[in-house]
């Protein structure tokens, strides 16, 4: 069975009437993480006897529902009370206790430590079996936590990327993708996208920042590109939709609406320039008789909190961090 570990958590940032501590016995595999991240971020983390100090010097500002059970095969029949805070009733059944467990805001920060730890994708220099394994660790807790209510709506930088091919985390290139399968029948994975990563060592081209901004359906992606070493810099800005394919949101068709290039040489004028990337893309869809359908790439969002975003899109899973 899992093992037991005990959560001790101070909760601060409350009235002093609710500075107490909660203790309780609980299987709650979603508050490990890793012990160098504990070591490094959270001082009140123990080693030996199973004792885990969630929270610590964290600013405690998540909260969610969790489901507290008791160990399988317990060899003890009876419960023990447990007092939440000052403001709860006293409570005698651990199978059953609801609690709120300060444990997200800790599989946030840990994500972020691995992805830092992995690189972005770019270089992949940073990149080894181990930190890779702790990136796909700590999304795959996250993805098992239910939801924090989170809301998209905000800044995203890119933190992480599956692929070293980082330019594949925005909405015009998932286009680019779904074009080149559908109605070409080219595989964009093995063929099309590294044909275009291999030009950037010719080109001298860097990637800068990758910015999502989310505004409710609205999504807009900045892309910093610097050629020729940096000397030329431009900004490549693409603003699409999102339609959700299902009721719970989880997936959501990305309509690609334009595209342009920003802070160029010829500034302001091209800033202006739309192109209709829309439009386009739909006559390419009609003339293929394939129909506009086969050029809406499909975004599946794993986990939304208040600190990351993990989104996957043809495979390619991406961490974004909140600005």
């Amino acid at each position: 069975g899992d093992s037991i570990v005990m959560i001790m958590m101070k909760l601060t940032g409350r009235p002093s009437s609710m500075n107490s501590k909660l203790a309780c016995n609980a299987r709650v595999p979603l508050c490990s993480v890793s012990s160098s991240y504990a070591h490094a971020h959270s001082p009140s983390v123990c080693g030996g006897g199973g004792v885990v100090w969630c929270g610590g010097g964290v600013p405690l500002r998540i909260r969610r529902r969790l489901q507290v059970h008791a160990s399988e095969g317990s060899s003890s029949s009876s419960s023990s009370s447990i007092k939440v805070n000052d403001e709860d009733s006293w409570v005698s059944d651990e199978s059953t206790i609801i609690q709120e467990v300060d444990v997200v805001q800790e599989l946030e920060s840990a994500l972020l430590v691995a992805c830092l730890h992995a690189g972005r994708g770019d270089d992949q220099s940073y990149r080894t079996n181990e930190n890779v394994a702790a990136v796909n660790d700590a999304v795959e807790k996250l993805a098992n936590v239910n939801t924090t209510n989170a809301s998209k709506t905000g800044t995203w930088r890119l933190a992480y990327a599956s692929t070293p091919l980082v330019f594949r985390a925005t909405p015009f290139y998932w286009l680019v993708g779904e074009m080149a399968t559908n109605i070409f029948n080219v595989d964009a994975e093995k063929d099309l996208f590294p044909l275009i990563g291999s030009l950037q060592e010719p080109l001298q081209a860097n990637f800068g920042d990758i910015i999502q901004e989310v505004d409710g359906d609205l999504l807009r992606s900045r892309v910093q590109l610097s050629v020729l070493s940096g000397t030329l810099s431009t900004t490549l800005v693409t603003t699409a939709r999102t339609v959700p394919l299902t009721t719970t949101t989880s997936q959501a068709q990305v309509v690609v609406e334009s595209s342009r290039v920003t802070q160029t040489p010829l500034s302001p004028i091209l800033d202006a320039v739309d192109v209709p990337v829309e439009s386009i893309f739909d006559a390419i869809g009609a003339a293929s008789g394939k129909g506009a359908s086969a050029l809406k790439p499909v975004m599946r969002t794993i986990y939304t909190g208040e600190q990351v975003r993990v989104e996957e899109v043809q495979g390619v899973t991406m961490v974004f961090e909140r600005q």
